[in-house]
């Protein structure tokens, strides 16, 4: 008899309360859905992306955090931190088939549950309501791509770092400064000096 762990449970039972917050799928259904996704793990420091990979899934964090980042000219630019409940993918790679032009790093212990590119393909021709979570994951990447851009172009310092404390101010601790910094896109010492100016607010 198969055996599985309470964490397992977990992860399948938030993965579904996903699917029926978009679409309500009987039990069959979700068997099959299930099926298209696999757990994985990755270490902090380890690589769910590099640069002149093909990517081949989207990802769904559910526990732990990452970054993406591309490196021109040895200096890091990150441009998007993955926090739980996020959806991350080299995602140009992923569509067009290409080789990445960024790295995607587990910036603590990540686990994250992942559809492959043949998977996500045929999810319309499975069953109608699979074609409606497929447009809801792609939407996802899309719209979180478009915000940043947007709050890169709209939003000061303060309001980025926080925006992004709002949306899980527990994980954002565990975030290195340096990463943080080039995130919001200060030095540092600017984003040291702007968490004691809101702590004394």
């Amino acid at each position: 008899m198969l055996h599985i762990s309470r964490w397992q449970q977990f992860l399948e039972m938030k993965l579904r309360e996903l699917f029926n917050s978009i679409v309500q799928l009987d039990d069959n259904e979700w068997n099959i859905a299930e099926n298209l996704f696999k757990e994985r793990s990755f270490k902090k420091g380890e690589y769910l992306m590099s640069e002149g990979k093909i990517e081949k899934y989207i990802n769904l964090i559910v526990e732990g955090t990452c970054r993406a980042f591309y490196i021109k000219n040895g200096i890091e630019y990150n441009y998007e931190i993955g926090l739980e409940d996020d959806w991350v993918s080299s995602y140009k790679s992923f569509t067009d088939n290409i080789p990445s032009d960024e790295y995607i790093q587990a910036v603590t212990n990540m686990k994250v549950y992942s559809i492959h590119t043949d998977s996500i393909q045929n999810l319309a021709s499975l069953n109608p309501k699979f074609a409606i979570v497929e447009r809801y994951i792609v939407n996802q990447i899309i719209i979180d791509k478009t915000e940043r851009l947007r709050s890169f172009i709209t939003d000061t310092p303060d309001e980025r770092y926080l925006k992004l404390l709002e949306k899980k101010q527990h994980l954002v601790k565990n975030i290195p400064l340096r990463i943080l910094a080039s995130y919001i896109g200060i030095t540092p010492e600017s984003l040291s000096r702007l968490r004691k100016r809101l702590s004394q607010k």
